[in-house]
C-alpha cells in the first residue's frame, strides 16, 4: 500500500511538471512566431504621394494593395512581404 501512494505521488508530480513545461513551451513558441505562427516580417513599402490605401489581401505570398491615387485613378501594387519589394503594378483606368 505504500509503494501504490508513492507511485501515485510520483505519477502526480511527473504530471504536474509536464503541464509547467507544457505551458512553458507554448508562451516561448508563441513569443518568437508572433500571434498567427509565423515570423513577423518587417519591411517598407513607398506610396505615391497623396495616395490612399482603399484595400489590402494577402495571399499566395504576396500582398495587394488597392490605391486611389491624388488624381483619381486606381493602381493595384502586388507586393512580396518578406522582402517588401514590389512585384508588379496594375493601373487601373476608367473608359
Amino acid at each position: 500500500m505504500r509503494g501504490l501512494k508513492a507511485l501515485v505521488i510520483g505519477m502526480g508530480i511527473l504530471i504536474v511538471v509536464g503541464v509547467v513545461f507544457l505551458i512553458y513551451a507554448i508562451i516561448q513558441k508563441s513569443s518568437e512566431n508572433g500571434p498567427f505562427g509565423a515570423a513577423m516580417l518587417q519591411s517598407e513599402v513607398t506610396l505615391p504621394v497623396g495616395a490612399e490605401v482603399v484595400e489590402t489581401s494577402i495571399g499566395d505570398g504576396k500582398v495587394v494593395l488597392r490605391l486611389r491615387l491624388a488624381d483619381g485613378s486606381g493602381r493595384l501594387v502586388v507586393i512580396d512581404p518578406e522582402t517588401g519589394k514590389i512585384l508588379g503594378k496594375i493601373e487601373l483606368k476608367m473608359k
